[in-house]
């Protein structure tokens, strides 16, 4: 009976052995593998891509901007990448590209620019174009998400003359 006993411990020991080498394979399997060279991994690419746009609204075409306004507030924009040549606003937090219709009436969409601080936006006032996608920033928050390169400030005719 002694030795029964025996081969049943030396039997649970090699089990558990067996697991543990496997638990231990597969966590050192799923783990981070360091860059190809060796080194440290250099700043990321920039990815955004936005060449096709699917929507240009020109300057001063409020009843166009206007619609594509609704139409991002409402989720059918999502994905999209627009261009959009019109006026910065930036009241307080945050920044808008916006057209005015003839009675001073303004309607604009929020924009964010990736990877830059509050120093590297446009201006209040400026004239831009914009090319960017129409991302969900929060539930049911709709705004242009783009870079740098994609952000063009124009000369305005005061500032040539």
């Amino acid at each position: 009976m002694r030795k029964d006993n025996r081969n049943l411990i030396i039997g649970i020991v090699v089990v558990v052995v067996v697991v543990i080498a496997i638990i231990i394979g597969i966590i050192v399997g799923n783990s981070a593998k360091p860059a190809d060279d060796g080194g440290e991994p250099g700043p990321s690419e920039p990815t955004a891509d936005y060449s096709m746009v699917d929507e240009i609204i020109g300057f001063g075409d409020y009843g166009a901007m206007e619609i594509q306004a609704k139409s991002i507030q409402n989720g059918e924009m999502t994905g999209k990448i627009v261009q959009i040549d019109g006026i910065v606003s930036h009241p307080m937090s945050k920044y808008s590209i916006v057209e005015e219709d003839e009675n001073g009436n303004g309607i604009g969409t929020e924009f964010v620019i990736e990877g830059v601080d509050e120093d590297g936006y446009p201006q209040d006032g400026d004239h831009i174009i914009i090319t960017g996608e129409i991302i969900e920033k929060e539930p049911l928050y709709f705004v242009i998400k783009t870079t740098p390169e994609y952000v063009s400030i124009l000369e305005t005719p005061e500032e040539s003359e």
